[in-house]
């Protein structure tokens, strides 16, 4: 299936690893453009590396810390300046750490809030602009399971993910009114660095092998790839009627109603 992304531009943030570098890939392989930007120099030239051994790669990359509104600003305007516009926008940057309740103080919080909620919401607002003068454009929020399962040592990046649910929703209403397109992707367990880092501790009695099979019904993680495949779907023409919607990708580790 042609995704229709030849042409266009992509802002992804967390670009440099994971879930944000296969989705640059992903984006590069169907002819679109892309900026990266991350908080790791040295890991974005990595992932720029692998884009442009791709065909006809247009590559541009910047690091920057995403609690800073400067930085998200100067990442927009770079972005602008290269490529001319931006087509899509993929909040990708940041997680939330788990911990016990009463381990966890105001800072934890505020710190953990300000990346995985603010970045996404202060980049938004950077973009919508751009997207709105244009007439067109998609932002895509990568957020996380956990705001649909709420769970006791993961209360700060639950109550993110949920935040970050509802938020985009919301901006999908506003969206509408300039033809910009708003959509949540809910990842499950993804084989990430940061899962393998969790998955090295395995639960007394089981093996690496075994936590993984573990995580989800199908018995196993998911890969950023796949993730990748659906941000590129939800991003492209091939998708025009859907706004407003937060898929989970997740092979089944959530049995709720919703989501």
């Amino acid at each position: 299936m042609d995704l229709q992304l030849a042409g266009k531009i992509a802002l992804i943030t967390g670009g440099s690893k994971g879930i944000g570098r296969a989705t640059a890939l992903r984006f590069v392989e169907e002819g679109a453009s892309v900026m990266l930007c991350a908080r790791g120099a040295e890991a974005l030239d990595e992932a720029a590396a692998l884009a442009r051994k791709l065909e006809g790669a247009r590559v541009a990359t910047m690091p920057a810390d995403l609690t800073r509104l400067e930085d998200i600003r100067g990442v927009v305007a770079r972005c602008a300046s290269e490529f001319g516009r931006i087509d899509i926008l993929v909040n990708n940057a940041g997680s939330a750490r788990p911990g016990e309740f009463q381990k966890l103080g105001d800072e934890d919080w505020h710190d953990d809030f300000e990346l995985k909620f603010f970045g996404y919401v202060r980049m938004a607002r950077e973009v919508m602009p751009i997207m709105a003068g244009a007439g067109s454009g998609v932002i895509v929020n990568v957020i996380g399971t956990g705001g649909l399962r709420p769970a006791a040592g993961y209360m700060i990046g639950g109550a993110a993910n949920a935040a970050l649910n509802h938020f985009t929703k919301a901006l999908a209403g506003e969206g509408a009114k300039h033809r910009v397109r708003v959509v949540g992707v809910n990842p499950g367990p993804i084989l990430t660095e940061r899962l393998k880092r969790f998955a090295e501790r395995p639960a007394p009695g089981h093996s690496v092998e075994e936590t993984y099979a573990r995580m989800t019904p199908i018995g196993r993680p998911g890969a950023p790839e796949e993730v990748a495949d659906l941000i590129a779907f939800l991003a492209s023409p091939r998708a025009a009627f859907i706004t407003g919607a937060n898929v989970t990708i997740d092979g089944g580790a959530n049995p709720g109603l919703i989501g």
